[in-house]
């Protein structure tokens, strides 16, 4: 099976109540209802009320992919990331 590229609009949270970031992740998959399934399973995906935080699946071109994973790398909110101390 082919592969197939997406963005995914995702709300992301942990920014404090009602707070919110609208985040685009760019991602391979077999149809756009796996990357639905796999951008709800990612961390800090706000999925309270709708039981999702996915806003919009898109398939991409494998150019635009490219370039997405670029920016992904680049993005300040992706780069945090807070180590847990275990006692």
């Amino acid at each position: 099976m082919k592969k197939r590229y997406f963005k995914i609009l995702l709300d992301y949270g942990h920014l404090g109540n009602g707070n919110s970031l609208e985040v685009a992740r760019y991602v391979t998959a077999k149809n756009c209802v796996d990357a639905l399934f796999l951008g709800n399973r990612m961390p800090r995906v706000k999925r309270k009320r709708e039981k999702t935080g996915v806003i919009k699946v898109i398939e991409i071109s494998y150019s635009e992919y490219l370039k997405g994973q670029k920016k992904e790398a680049d993005h300040a909110y992706l780069l945090t990331y807070k180590s847990r101390k275990c006692s």
